[in-house]
């Protein structure tokens, strides 16, 4: 058995760490780089202003910290997840 699941386990781990944490804004920078309706496809904000519609999404400072929250606790599931996955791996390794 490789140690790759291991791995794969430990990186979970640590960035779901990192979002739960919001170590050094790492969830700041998840909530308003990757969920800004404004950073989103050129093609998808034309095909919106054609239509002369509002993006689903544009009351994004108002939810701003709701979803700020909601990543840190995301965050937190994908940290178990990763320890949950490393420890499987590891018996699976020690017993195989």
């Amino acid at each position: 058995m490789s140690l790759i699941p291991q791995l794969l386990g430990g990186g979970l781990f640590l960035a779901g760490l990192a979002l739960a944490a919001d170590h050094r804004g790492a969830a700041r920078w998840v909530v308003e780089v990757l969920l800004n309706p404004a950073h989103a496809d050129p093609r998808l904000l034309r095909f919106y202003a054609r239509r002369r519609l509002e993006h689903p999404q544009m009351h994004f400072h108002r939810l701003g910290l709701r979803q700020l929250q909601f990543v840190r606790i995301w965050g937190g599931f994908m940290s178990a997840l990763g320890l949950v996955v490393m420890t499987v791996s590891t018996v699976f390794l020690v017993l195989g």
